[in-house]
């Protein structure tokens, strides 16, 4: 009896990679778009999986040491990459160092916990354990990294303890504070202190026949002014602003012996005010008033000299030299800790979290970023003023990452909460909803369009949230839940989206592997593939470039013998390319375009003991070693391209037919021996129905021996070789040469029998 005899088409692959776990679950519809390995190969979301692309060397890491990489864009045509390593920052544009090198106070240990936030040419960069830093750029060479000068910082809560007193020892200047008991440490050198105090009303008058000035009072809001007595002249009354040094006339009245003015107001801000007359006959008998009020005064900290006592510069004047139980201290400072995260939400800047304060949001003044002060106007605070507000749960969950999109998206490291943009927040109107209970680790979040792809607590999950219509709620779901083996016994380090060209994020793995979503939610594709190198891939970063994103990667690799930190760039995507010289398809790679013709190339000692690919004008030679820096080619070429090998692995799962006339394939005897590939300008590869049995695919190959465009778009039909039946009917391709491969459907040729 003949066997049977079936075809069966994979058309597409946005399934991506699914665990061994899955590969029976053929009830799933994801099941017959999927793969069991897709190692170095890119998902796309249109259906075809392709060999990633090779990495360009860009240069080494400051000191050969880690670094983290950042994203600024100055503009939608002008990109710039930032190296953080330890204690400096780098700036690279098209992968090149510029030539900028910054000192920063950041170790090791603190670039995970770096959280930025960009306005044109202003970074703001956040740590939770150093000041709040700003990165600006003034020209290409031009740039600064600096300390905040806050014009009025956030405070923390107002003193609890009545009996606990600070006493100013004057209202402007250079002061002593004095404290009832034990407040101050060294920590509290660079602190600002807000200090409250009930001013009483006080009065000055004047009695005379003759020109004078009275002496002046303190003002906070409301004064007035009344006179007695027949007088001919003019009656002023001046305020200063600046603790006297100027005056200005603020109103005045002239009188022929027949008018005494009684008026009042309020001034702009705490001012000094005073009488001043001009008297050419009578006596004029006048009072100016100042009403109580409650005087908020700040001050920074200089200096301590002990638990009680510290010096200070007054920045905007105290109301008197009273004992007030009524103080606050910076919320951000070396005692207290600084924020742990920061973006822009309603026009205003946003901090989230710190050591002391870890559930506290802090939101600036409207339109003023650098300014965190409460303002109030006719006793009310006004709806620009800041904006402090805690997010009490059961459990104190640490802010770890502020997100926007339509809402203010906080993420904590048990929970996740919103604050609704539809309404305009204010001190007084500001409403945070709890909304899911996961948890977040260090790995900055990525948005794609409305949703929000995260790192779950613990490193070992990787999730999305977005708003449901139906639920009014964020809700997301587990995006690894069918690939468990690409994060078991890993932690999830850092990641990066690349919008164009197929809507992918990357994530670096504890071990140094790159997985890669493909991440296109409203057509339902969430593909997963996985990077490996010679080394270990610790950072990535994705930076415009055209019409693409191009993804840049920190590599720790091991060359003679040596620890090195490489910046890589992916090539960019080529793949409509029909020559194999366009493409990069090698590691660390060096591309030459030279006018004349090399047979010796240097400069490779970043390379030193390697053994390298070469594609010289198309043609591929023997593997070569990188010896005292260099290379000898075979025969002198132009356009050269050396670099290290990597492969390629694809494998799809179990072949099913679903519910046949006699059941299910699953567990029957079955043999794979053809199968038809559509490629799309692809070469080389070997195929086989496990990876000790393979073929190598079948090429027109003396294209390639004539030094041609070997390239192939089409069917190609592939023999997998007669190696016995099986229960698994799995077919198994294996790339090992630097050209494209680019699969758009597999064909299976299946044999039932054995």
């Amino acid at each position: 009896m003949e066997p049977n005899v079936y075809y069966a088409i994979q058309p597409a692959f946005t399934g991506g990679e699914v665990s061994q776990d899955v590969a029976s679950r053929v009830d799933l519809d994801k099941y017959q778009l999927s793969l069991l390995q897709a190692e170095n190969a890119i998902i796309r979301p249109y259906g075809a999986v392709r060999k990633r692309p090779g990495s360009i060397y860009c240069g080494t890491t400051k000191n050969n040491g880690y670094a983290i990489l950042q994203r600024f864009e100055f503009s939608s045509e002008l990109d710039y990459m930032l190296e953080f390593g330890a204690g400096y920052l780098r700036i690279w544009r098209d992968g090149q160092y510029i030539g900028v090198d910054l000192q920063t106070p950041y170790q090791i240990d603190d670039l995970e916990k770096l959280r930025f936030v960009q306005s044109v040419d202003v970074m703001y960069i956040c740590s939770g354990k150093y000041p709040v830093k700003k990165l600006s750029r003034y020209a290409e060479q031009n740039w600064t990294f600096t300390d905040i000068d806050w014009t009025r910082a956030a405070y923390g809560d107002i003193n609890m303890n009545e009996n606990l007193t600070i006493t100013p020892s004057a209202t402007t200047g250079t002061i002593t504070l004095i404290a009832s008991d034990d407040v101050f440490t060294d920590n509290n050198i660079g602190d600002s202190i807000k200090i409250e105090q009930y001013v009483a009303g006080k009065s000055v008058a004047i009695n005379a026949s003759q020109t004078t000035t009275s002496t002046s009072i303190q003002v906070g809001k409301t004064w007035k002014v009344i006179s007695h007595g027949t007088w001919t002249g003019t009656l002023e009354v001046q305020v200063s602003y600046d603790g006297g040094s100027t005056w200005k006339m603020l109103r005045s009245y002239t009188s022929n012996g027949d008018y005494n003015p009684t008026e009042s107001g309020d001034v702009e801000d705490y001012a000094d005010m005073r009488l001043s007359v001009t008297i050419t006959s009578g006596t004029i008998k006048a009072d100016l008033s100042a009403y109580p009020y409650n005087h908020t005064g700040y001050a920074d900290i200089t200096a301590v000299s002990g638990a009680r006592e510290a010096t200070a510069n007054v920045s905007k004047m105290l109301g008197d030299t009273s004992a007030t139980s009524n103080w606050y201290l910076s919320a951000w400072s070396a005692a207290n800790g600084y924020p742990n995260t920061v973006t822009f939400f309603q026009d205003r800047l946003v901090f989230g979290g710190s050591r002391k304060y870890p559930q506290r949001v802090w939101m600036s003044k409207t339109g003023d970023y650098e300014n965190f002060e409460v303002v109030k106007e006719s006793g009310s605070i006004t709806d620009d003023s800041a904006v402090t507000i805690d997010l009490l749960s059961q459990k104190a969950c640490t802010i770890n990452h502020l997100d926007v999109g339509n809402d203010l998206i906080v993420m904590t490291e048990g929970n996740l909460w919103t604050i609704a943009g539809s309404e305009t927040v204010t001190p007084t109107n500001i409403t945070p909803r709890q909304q899911e209970n996961y948890g977040t680790n260090n790995v900055i979040p990525v948005r794609v369009g409305s949703r929000v792809v995260y790192v779950q607590r613990r490193g070992s999950i990787i999730r999305d949230t977005g708003y449901h219509y139906d639920t009014d709620s964020y809700v997301g779901q587990d995006l690894t839940i069918l690939a468990k083996h690409l994060i078991k016994g890993r932690t999830i380090k850092d990641a990066a989206y690349a919008q164009e060209p197929d809507s992918m994020i990357y994530f670096v793995t504890s071990d140094g592997q790159l997985i890669c979503l493909t991440y296109v939610p409203e057509q339902k594709v969430y593909g997963w593939s996985h990077f490996v190198t010679d080394g270990e891939y610790t950072d990535v970063c994705a930076i415009a470039s055209g019409n693409n994103d191009v993804i840049y990667a920190v590599v720790k690799r091991t060359i003679d013998g040596s620890t090195k930190y490489y910046i890589e760039q992916f090539d960019k995507d080529k793949s409509e390319s029909v020559s194999q010289q366009d493409y990069c398809m090698m590691d660390a790679a060096t591309i030459i375009n030279g006018n004349t013709a090399l047979s010796t190339v240097t400069g490779l000692s970043y390379l030193e003991g390697k053994e390298v690919f070469v594609i010289g004008d198309g043609y591929l030679f023997d593997t070569l070693t990188v010896q005292n820096g260099a290379l000898t080619l075979p025969q002198a070429a132009k356009r050269i391209v050396i670099g290290l090998p990597y492969t390629e692995i694809l494998e799809q799962p179990n072949w099913d037919a679903g519910n046949t006339p006699s059941g299910t394939v699953q567990g029957r005897k079955k043999q794979v021996t053809t199968a038809i590939l559509r490629l799309s300008n692809s070469f080389g590869g070997k195929i086989g129905r496990d990876a000790n049995h393979l073929n190598e695919i079948i090429y027109d190959s003396s294209r390639l021996e004539l030094g041609e465009d070997v390239l192939c778009s089409g069917d190609i039909k592939a023999s997998l070789g007669r190696g016995g039946f099986d229960a698994n009917g799995r077919t198994f391709i294996v790339h090992d040469t630097p050209y494209p491969f680019s699969v758009s459907a597999i064909i299976r040729e299946v044999t039932f029998g054995g």
